[in-house]
């Protein structure tokens, strides 16, 4: 299965004179371009884990996909709990 990739129009246009433009201004940098892909990239990685944790069959795995979502994302361990919330059920 082949997967796509949307990138904000402002990011192709960049791309497009960086690679293809004659007209491309002097002394153009390619800083801001690496910045921008590089931050989409964190976004792809960011939902595939997060994915990956939502669609564990199991509690274990559920628990190792959500630490290494959190670790990817850089929240404080400080700032997580244990485990993740479950309600108990209503006792009858």
């Amino acid at each position: 299965m082949s997967k796509q990739v949307q990138i904000d129009w402002e990011l192709f246009l960049d791309l497009y004179d960086f690679f293809f433009s004659d007209e491309a201004p002097e002394g153009y940098e390619a800083d801001e371009i690496r910045k921008k892909i590089s931050e989409k990239v964190d976004k792809i990685i960011n939902r595939e884990l997060f994915s990956k944790y939502k669609r564990s069959p199991t509690g274990a795995e559920r628990e190792a996909a959500r630490q290494e979502y959190l670790n990817h994302r850089g929240i404080s361990k400080s700032f997580r709990t244990d485990t993740e919330y479950h309600a108990e059920p209503p006792e009858e």
